[in-house]
């Protein structure tokens, strides 16, 4: 009974460590991106009656399954409704993996009915299925007019710090990560070993958060990444600087 009753506390005790090791390293789920990805123009300025507005606009990656048998490149106030610069995409294929190249014919003004109002529009590639329709995301950027001129509206950059919560560790002891980012904005921190990854957080307040137990015994480099919610407002960035910990066993 006595044997019995132990190999029962073993197997609990056990459990419990790989939960308590599992919630550590767990990271809380980050706001989904907006949109499918950005778009690259041509050119990054001009005036509101070029013709065409831009040459061309390519996308960062093609339509999602099941929503590429038409594109078409559009321009209207952020959030739309849109215009169509040009003809629509509508040779099918555009979800095979593949970056989108659409061509523009028209100007901003005509698209627009006239000279367009001193403010912020949203370029995008809308992608679109026979049979699922319009889907809601788009590949999008973002212009902004300025009189009789227009310019790509660049993302802000950002920085990226990380630290830990000691240099030296004991091996199956809680570390805790902490990366910075500046300016504070939404989005995700992946922290790495070296090429291993030991988790995300979503940024809060211009900060993230975990906590790993998962360090082995000797030296490790903490790097820590950042990826935006949204790429049009606010680009990536790496920490310069790891942060180096040496776990004892």
């Amino acid at each position: 009974m006595r044997t019995r009753l132990t190999r029962i506390t073993t197997v609990l005790a056990a459990t419990a460590a790989a939960l308590l090791a599992l919630f550590l390293t767990a990271s809380p789920a980050h706001a989904e991106s907006p949109i499918l990805g950005t778009l690259t123009l041509s050119a990054t300025s001009g005036t509101v009656t070029d013709t065409p507005f831009v040459a061309s606009a390519t996308t960062t990656g093609s339509c999602p399954a099941g929503y590429g048998d038409n594109t078409a490149l559009r321009v209207g106030p952020v959030g739309g409704p849109y215009n169509l610069l040009g003809r629509i995409g509508g040779d099918g294929g555009y979800d095979n993996g593949q970056a989108i190249t659409l061509a523009a014919s028209r100007s901003l003004s005509t698209v627009l009915g006239g000279p367009p109002a001193d403010g912020t529009y949203e370029v995008v590639i809308t992608c679109s299925g026979v049979l699922t329709g319009v889907n809601a995301k788009a590949y999008s950027t973002y212009i902004a007019v300025t009189g009789a001129n227009w310019a790509l509206k660049e993302a802000t950059a950002t920085t990226t710090t990380v630290s830990g919560s000691t240099h030296i560790a004991k091996l199956g002891k809680p570390v805790t990560l902490t990366a910075r980012v500046a300016p504070a904005n939404n989005g995700s921190v992946s922290f790495t070993d070296g090429t291993t990854a030991l988790g995300s957080a979503s940024v809060a307040n211009g900060k993230a958060t975990i906590t790993t137990t998962s360090l082995t015994a000797g030296w490790h480099y903490v790097g820590a990444s950042f990826t935006p919610d949204d790429a049009r407002t606010h680009r990536s960035s790496t920490a310069a600087c790891g942060w180096w910990i040496y776990v004892t066993s």
